[in-house]
């Protein structure tokens, strides 16, 4: 069976990176059937910008010309988790991607995941690799999920390379508005232990643009974690012994509490 799949990509004042990330939607080998930017209320250009990149998308593709398949929305709450949220709920397709507009999805991403759904109906969270690079544009390797995620010291996945069928969000809920910087890992901690079936692609499905709130804001990110940590953990140990590892060891060192490859390598995938 052919799934159908959609893109939100959240912009509030990205115009500077916003033709990026659509153009790596846009030139996927399997094209998005739903392509939403949900605008926080930019003073940039930014929807008009995105508008113009998407009414030159419908006029390539005669299957969607004058339909609202590709459009943006002006977000009626305020932060992240509202308009993941608000977009999700004006999707029709049975995969979501989201894909913010700091960051980009790699050629050939979206066919890789699609077929990996495909393939397998029981899998409902598809997951991949992500290429870091920092905010002033440098390289800084791929990440893949590791110990420190499986611990519980970072997410399980980052958010632009985890695709997640619709019925999940059906099921369990979208995003938690109560959270500035955690809500990925809330929802993937929820998944998980609702028992959700996983699975990882080893392979770069996007890159990840640090300097967004979660990287900026760093002890609230901590204790959000420690708060959804102990919420969903069946003990208490594993989430404070994940705090103080944030706190006294990844802060300092300046790590991400991911496997990050070297650099040389990131270069040659």
């Amino acid at each position: 069976m052919r799934l159908t799949y959609g893109v939100v990509t959240a912009t509030l004042n990205a115009r500077a990176s916003l033709a990026r990330s659509l153009s790596s939607t846009l030139a996927q080998s399997r094209a998005p059937d739903e392509v939403v930017v949900i605008d926080g209320g930019s003073s940039d250009g930014s929807t008009e910008l995105a508008e113009e990149i998407l009414a030159d998308a419908r006029s390539a593709r005669p299957q969607i010309a004058g339909s609202r398949a590709y459009r943006t929305m002006r977000q009626e709450g305020t932060g992240i988790a509202n308009a993941w949220n608000e977009a999700i709920d004006a999707l029709a397709s049975d995969v979501v991607f989201l894909v913010n507009a700091d960051d980009a999805l790699e050629p050939g991403a979206a066919e890789a995941v699609m077929d990996a759904f495909e393939r397998d109906p029981e899998v409902d969270i598809v997951h991949g690799n992500a290429r870091f690079i920092a905010a002033d544009g440098r390289a800084l390797g791929i990440v893949r999920p590791g110990v420190f995620a499986r611990l519980g010291v970072r997410c399980r996945t980052m958010h632009c390379a985890t695709m997640v069928r619709r019925r999940v969000y059906d099921r369990l809920g979208a995003f938690d508005g109560s959270y500035r910087t955690a809500l990925d890992f809330d929802f993937i901690e929820r998944c998980h232990r609702a028992g959700v079936r996983f699975l990882h692609l080893d392979t770069t499905l996007a890159t990840f643009s640090l300097g967004g709130v979660s990287n900026t804001r760093l002890s609230l990110a901590d204790r959000e974690m420690l708060e959804i940590g102990l919420r969903h953990s069946r003990t208490k140990v594993l989430p404070l012994a994940a705090f103080l590892a944030r706190r006294a060891l990844l802060r300092p060192m300046r790590l991400a509490g991911f496997d990050l490859w070297s650099r040389a390598e990131a270069n040659r995938s």
